[in-house]
């Protein structure tokens, strides 16, 4: 047997959108659900494991950090795989907003883990804060996942120039890529793809080099190589001055004064 938790959801009548149910489940090997036909847009989103999804006569394989979206009025069935049978979270709603969905071109994609994180935290946990506005969070989730899946192409550039710009701005600080991808509502590892594909570089490799950078320049004004790996955001100084030297080709406390990058 598997695991579900159902959340019972009042019908607020939203007009945007309107959450009508939301749950999730732990499927047993070879699970399956349908045929169905329900009266609103249903989302799962697939947390672990995998899985087929099957409408209109076409099979579609899934695995964790995908969704498949049901609409209204379809017969649709998915099974969990004999194996490694999938965890999948999922949202119905409905209202005018939902109508946007039915310009998706494929009923199957990817989102990232970070939009239902929170939402499977109150799913299981209750998740007091939110009590007596569950259906409100809900709502704000689709629309999250609605900004996802139709923000325009640009939006990844736009992604990837916010965390260069937010890292040369804040390298002095404690900043870790996972910081980063949750201060902007976006998954790690997505995150770190738009940036590696928009620079070349990961998001670790570009943070250690523009931390480098600034100690140089604080060595070339005749601060101590102390003070410089300090202000510069490194926490070890073993480390600091392997990098330092690999970078430059001299010990930072080498490191001389006229210093042009």
């Amino acid at each position: 047997m598997g695991i579900v938790i159902d959340q019972i959801l009042e019908d607020k009548g939203f007009k945007d959108i309107n959450p009508v149910i939301c749950g999730v489940e732990e499927c047993a090997k070879g699970h399956s659900f349908g045929p169905y036909m329900r009266r609103y847009y249903l989302i799962h989103y697939v947390l672990s494991g995998n899985g087929k999804y099957y409408r209109g006569g076409r099979e579609y394989s899934l695995k964790a950090g995908q969704f498949f979206l049901i609409y209204p009025d379809e017969i649709t069935t998915y099974t969990a795989d004999t194996k490694e049978p999938w965890t999948y979270v999922w949202v119905g709603f409905t209202g005018a907003l939902s109508k946007r969905f039915d310009t998706l071109t494929q009923p199957v994609g990817e989102l990232p883990m970070s939009i239902f994180s929170e939402l499977l935290k109150m799913i299981k946990d209750d998740f007091p804060g939110w009590q007596g506005m569950r259906e409100e969070y809900i709502a704000c989730v689709v629309h999250k996942i609605s900004a996802a899946l139709f923000a325009p192409k640009k939006a990844d550039h736009k992604h990837a120039k916010r965390v260069k710009t937010f890292i040369e701005a804040s390298f002095m600080n404690e900043i870790t890529v996972q910081s980063i991808a949750d201060g902007m509502f976006l998954d790690r590892r997505y995150l770190s793809r738009l940036f590696k594909r928009e620079y070349g570089v990961s998001i670790k490799e570009f943070l250690n080099d523009v931390r480098l950078q600034n100690a140089a320049r604080f060595l070339s004004e005749g601060l101590s190589v102390n003070e410089s790996y300090e202000m510069s955001g490194f926490k070890d100084r073993s480390n600091f001055s392997k990098m330092f030297r690999r970078k430059y080709g001299t010990p930072p406390g080498e490191y001389g004064k006229g210093f042009k990058g």
